[in-house]
């Protein structure tokens, strides 16, 4: 069954005002005077400064180098830890906390994106602790859905869906348990013995929930506040899940909405990532001239390579060589595979 979003939400979603005030900083600010604080104390002024660095950090992510962000969230991190250790009331330190687990949180995908596994992982448990100490389910929802796709990258579907059902449930109602279900729809899709109609009933209902959201809670593709999430990144995440379920027909529809509007707000790499799922679906299909179109542009788009789009690539190029290694154009782009992993690839 074809699916259909209004047209006029679809367009209006492709523009954003990034520039709005940080619901979270203002929150901090009011839970700080709510414990008494001071206005122009140094404790007050500097969990201010911090949470206003993050902000910005936060909402330059996904276009800055994790050479640039990396370092940045390292001294935010020590920066928060030591005002998360001094005395104040506890208004104000579960203030401290609440940042400091929204910090630790966007700390552990840098970590990750490096391949620090391992730290990663215990940066996520450390946030979800201390998001859930500070009584922010922002923030518990965030950890959740961050150590969710850690364990989705390192082939644990049980435990990335553990960890998004988790998500949804302590942070019901909110932007990132919109996120976590789009998480859950893609860990369902690569267990063993998921039903593609599962995961598309999934993913429907992400999507849904996702258009639906005011425009001030839409934030942009790629953005790390969970206290927004875009239709069309939710769209993506449903193509995906489509993709790995063998469900060309709902990885069609989720295309439709979602490949336009990434390309139209200039996010190449997400439709880089988008195409290689779907040429690894193409692939493992037997349409190999689909496969290695879409592969190819994916290539294009993704000069250099990186991890979540080396996943699917492999995929593509495993399943070309194992039933169409002679067919017209494998070759040539298994050689151009090989130089693109020369790069630093993932595959």
């Amino acid at each position: 069954m074809a699916r259909h979003w209004p047209e006029a939400q679809v367009r209006e979603v492709i523009t954003v005002d990034t520039g709005a005030p940080s619901r979270r900083q203002l929150a901090v600010l009011a839970t700080l005077a709510a414990g008494g604080a001071v206005t122009m104390s140094p404790f007050v002024d500097e969990l201010a400064d911090v949470d206003a660095r993050f902000r910005v950090l936060v909402c330059e992510y996904e276009d800055i180098p994790l050479t640039e962000s990396l370092p940045r969230l390292d001294a935010l991190y020590a920066e928060v830890v030591r005002l998360s250790e001094r005395r104040v009331a506890p208004a104000q330190r579960r203030a401290a906390g609440a940042t400091l687990a929204h910090v630790e949180a966007l700390r552990a995908d840098a970590l990750f994106n490096t391949d620090r596994i391992d730290q990663a992982r215990r940066l996520a448990e450390a946030a979800y602790r201390h998001g859930r100490s500070a009584g922010d389910a922002l923030a518990v929802g965030y950890a959740r859905k961050i150590a969710g796709m850690i364990e989705l990258y390192e082939e644990h579907p049980e435990s990335a869906l553990r960890l998004a059902m988790d998500g949804q449930r302590q942070a019901n109602g909110t932007p990132v348990a919109i996120a976590a279900l789009a998480l859950q729809a893609r860990a369902v899709a690569v267990l063993p013995g998921g039903r593609p109609d599962e995961v598309a009933r999934i993913a429907d209902r992400a999507i849904g929930q996702a258009f639906a959201l005011p425009a001030e809670q839409r934030g942009t593709p790629g953005g790390e506040d969970p206290g927004a999430v875009h239709p069309v990144e939710v769209a993506y995440h449903g193509l995906i899940a489509a993709a790995a379920a063998g469900d060309h027909s709902a990885a069609t529809d989720y295309a439709d909405v979602a490949l336009p509007a990434l390309t139209a707000m200039n996010r190449p790499g997400f439709v880089a990532v988008a195409l290689a799922h779907l040429a690894a679906a193409d692939a493992h299909r037997g349409d190999v001239e689909s496969a290695l179109d879409r592969a190819g542009t994916a290539f294009d788009l993704a000069p250099r390579p990186f991890r979540a789009v080396g996943r699917p690539l492999a995929a593509t190029l495993l399943a070309l060589r194992a039933g169409h290694a002679n067919a017209d154009g494998v070759r040539s782009f298994l050689a151009r595979a090989r130089a693109w992993k020369q790069d630093g690839s993932t595959i």
